[in-house]
């Protein structure tokens, strides 16, 4: 007879294995289950009882009979089960409520107070969190728990938010601040691998288990997914693409310090900084009329759209950031071998002058064929990848079973 530690260990590792089989299958009978288990058919009935029980799998309807009596169907009871996502942006907080698989039910969106600091942030964020809230008990649907995607450098060990260079923020305490307001689990990881998360389970990761998302927007993030897992580096900061050195001559200083990052360089504000640079310069461009004349108003979104009618300083200024782009990219598949890139973000909305120019120069820098046949895809689920991936990040640790204790507190 095992130890009862062992014994626990060892019910706990093949309930996982049951719901996970559930949820990726779809609709599962107890029997295929127990055959693409390996478990014992007594235990799997067990497990399934108790899955029942927790209100994370349904019984229902009738399967095809493969000789005797029609088995009944398993599911994951994804449309009585709420997950909170926010994206918490430098621009706009946006937040949704949705079900296991990701379909949105209600969403609410409030520009972020940036200049107000942190604990304005947190306040606004928690506004949110209660409208949300709000909205799944008027629905009489249970909560799970809440996820949030933030720019910046995530400490794991310590679980706070290291560094963020776009919210100017240092060692600030997210999940002791919203846990106090909330008896509810509240996840948040850097806002690229919860973009990748995001796609890994509700999107693209049905068919690549192994791929990069490169966020280019405010700031430029990798998330990578090695063999259908986050890498998340020793303590949690894998992933700060853009801050690798593209220009090792570059006068341009990145918020991070350094000169020539590729996020000061590509990035969108990095974008609208080299056009305000040049225009400085006396450079004649259409985007001094889109501008009103005042070019600290120029935006990246400007120079997409003037590249677009065709401005030389605006497309020179989109090919070089691509140029860079690529070449960071080109890094990246060479150390990885991914099977697809995700390219995500604001930046991406410039469309194929974006991602020709990209794809020229990975297709130049790229070590063998295989690589240059990877797709470069656009993401599932464009700009809401950010909010989708942190309902993906609670849905992680459901279907982990690192929520049991919370779910069966609330039954």
């Amino acid at each position: 007879m095992l130890p009862v530690g062992n014994s626990k260990y060892i019910l706990k590792v093949n309930k996982k294995k049951i719901l996970n089989l559930i949820y990726n299958s779809q609709l599962i009978s107890r029997a295929e289950a127990t055959k693409k288990s390996g478990i014992s058919a007594p235990t799997v009935s067990r497990i399934v009882d108790s899955l029942i029980k927790d209100g994370l799998v349904q019984e229902i309807g009738m399967g095809k009979s493969t000789g005797g009596r029609c088995p009944r169907m398993l599911k994951m009871a994804d449309t009585e089960n709420y997950i909170i996502g926010i994206d918490l942006g430098t621009t706009n907080i946006y937040g949704i409520l949705a079900d296991l698989n990701a379909r949105i039910i209600y969403e609410e969106k409030r520009p972020t107070k940036l200049e107000e600091g942190f604990y304005k942030i947190m306040d606004q964020t928690a506004e949110i969190m209660e409208i949300l809230i709000d909205k799944a008990e008027q629905k009489n649907k249970r909560l799970c728990g809440v996820g949030l995607a933030v720019a910046g450098l995530i400490n794991k060990q310590r679980n706070i938010v290291e560094f963020s260079p776009n919210f100017h923020w240092h060692d600030v305490d997210i999940i002791g601040y919203l846990g106090k307001r909330f008896d509810l689990p509240i996840f948040f990881d850097n806002v690229t691998r919860v973009m990748a998360l995001g796609e890994l389970c509700y999107g693209i990761g049905k068919k690549y288990k192994n791929f990069i998302f490169v966020n280019i927007g405010y700031g430029i993030g990798a998330g990578i997914i090695l063999n259908g897992h986050p890498l998340l580096g020793a303590v949690g900061m894998a992933g700060e693409f853009g801050h690798i050195t593209v220009e090792k001559d570059s006068k341009i200083q990145c918020d991070c310090g350094n000169f020539g990052c590729l996020e000061a360089l590509a990035s969108g504000r990095g974008i609208a900084r080299a056009a305000q640079l040049e225009l400085e310069k006396g450079t004649q461009s259409i985007l001094l009329g889109m501008c009103g004349g005042d070019i600290q108003k120029i935006t990246a979104e400007m120079v997409a759209n003037a590249a677009k009618k065709g401005d030389i300083l605006a497309w020179n200024i989109f090919r070089q950031a691509a140029e860079y782009i690529g070449i960071g990219i080109s890094a990246l598949i060479n150390l990885f071998n991914p099977e697809a890139i995700v390219l995500g973000g604001g930046v991406i909305q410039a469309g194929e002058i974006l991602f020709d120019n990209v794809r020229k120069t990975i297709n130049a820098r790229s070590l063998n064929r295989t690589s240059r046949g990877i797709p470069l895809l656009p993401p599932t689920f464009k700009l809401k990848a950010a909010a989708v991936g942190a309902v993906a990040l609670v849905m992680d640790k459901l279907l982990d079973l690192e929520l049991e204790d919370f779910l069966k507190k609330g039954k």
